[in-house]
């Protein structure tokens, strides 16, 4: 129906916004300005196409990201963790293991031992 298909847009649009935005401190209020709705419309229509709430979408992109930079090695934790939007590395630690199972250091070891074998 027209509304799902609103709905669906909108949900996109968020996630769009998300995605470009991520690396900074963004609210669902934040993103409910860019689209034009209210915060709550957002959350609920989030949370209904998406199975999760908005910060649990929005760390889940951060912790990809985090790994995949982990894995690349390039970076140290502490620019991983302000490069995708956190602001205390101890925060991000806690997330990270949260999610992951492993702390970024504990991550990022288990990394470079299966890469040098």
């Amino acid at each position: 129906s027209y509304r799902d298909n609103k709905a669906g847009g909108l949900t996109r649009r968020a996630k769009d916004y998300i995605k470009a935005n991520y690396s900074n401190s963004i609210t669902l209020e934040d993103v409910a300005r860019e689209i034009n709705i209210s915060p709550q419309y957002l959350s609920k229509l989030f949370k209904e196409e998406t199975g999760e709430n908005f910060i649990d979408y929005l760390t889940g992109i951060r912790i990809r990201i985090a790994k995949n930079l982990l894995e690349n090695g390039e970076m140290s934790i502490k620019e991983i963790c302000y490069a995708i939007g956190y602001s205390d590395p101890n925060y991000f630690s806690r997330t990270f293991k949260k999610i992951v199972g492993a702390t970024p250091t504990e991550f990022k070891d288990e990394v470079l031992k299966r890469s040098s074998q």
